[in-house]
């Protein structure tokens, strides 16, 4: 009795490992012909191993428990780089955890899918009686200088600022927009990049904004053409 005591005292008294918030953009592997699962470099998708992950689809209004498979992807030679693939049940486009103000339940989808604000202009989304705006604004036509900017009529952030380094093809992209942590307040899936070929999938939660902000980046997730 004595013994099984100490036991349950001492682990109780352990340190818990510590949980990394971590966001995994599901849609963002590569596909070949004979793939109709989507393949990431295995240094990327195996970050996802484990369970506790949380989803929702782009079109839904739900966040649910995910579980992510992840299995090495055989090799066609032998020096062919290593990937992995991640099997999705129940399917979803994006999940999270290690995030304690994202739960599960039902969430307030905006219905925005991957709008380009370099080619669609401004967009305009409601969050119960709040309203936001995100607009890019540039002087140059090849938006060397272009900034992504976030306001609600009384508050305004830069989400991003291209002049901060090189330009190549850049992209402006709103992936989703809602409210994921329940409070009231706009959550967004961006990808804005300065290259065409870098992609850094973010997730800014408002719950994460720091004073002077509305929203702040609770998590990232960069993939490559």
């Amino acid at each position: 009795m004595h013994t099984l005591l100490f036991l349950i005292v001492f682990a109780a008294s352990q340190p818990k490992t510590a949980c990394t918030p971590q966001f995994a953009p599901l849609r963002t592997g590569s596909y070949s012909g004979d793939s109709k699962i989507p393949f990431w470099p295995k240094e990327e998708g195996s970050q996802w191993q484990g369970g506790g992950w949380i989803g929702w689809n782009i079109s839904g209004d739900s966040l649910e428990p995910v579980r992510l498979t992840v299995k090495n992807r055989p090799k066609e030679e032998n020096d062919d780089h290593e990937y992995v693939t991640v099997e999705i049940a129940p399917d979803v486009t994006y999940a999270v955890r290690c995030m304690p103000s994202v739960r599960a339940g039902r969430i307030h989808n905006a219905g925005i899918a991957n709008h380009e604000l370099d080619f669609d202009g401004p967009l305009n989304i409601a969050i119960g009686k709040a309203h936001y705006v995100v607009r890019l604004q540039a002087t140059d036509q090849h938006l060397t200088d272009a900034k992504v900017v976030l306001s609600n009529g009384r508050q305004t952030q830069v989400l991003y600022d291209a002049a901060e380094g090189f330009t190549d093809e850049p992209h402006f992209n709103i992936e989703w927009a809602g409210d994921l942590d329940r409070d009231g307040r706009l959550d967004l899936v961006v990808n804005l990049s300065r290259k065409y070929s870098l992609h850094p999938h973010r997730l800014l939660l408002s719950s994460r904004a720091r004073a002077g902000q509305l929203v702040g980046e609770a998590g990232v997730f960069v993939s490559s053409d």
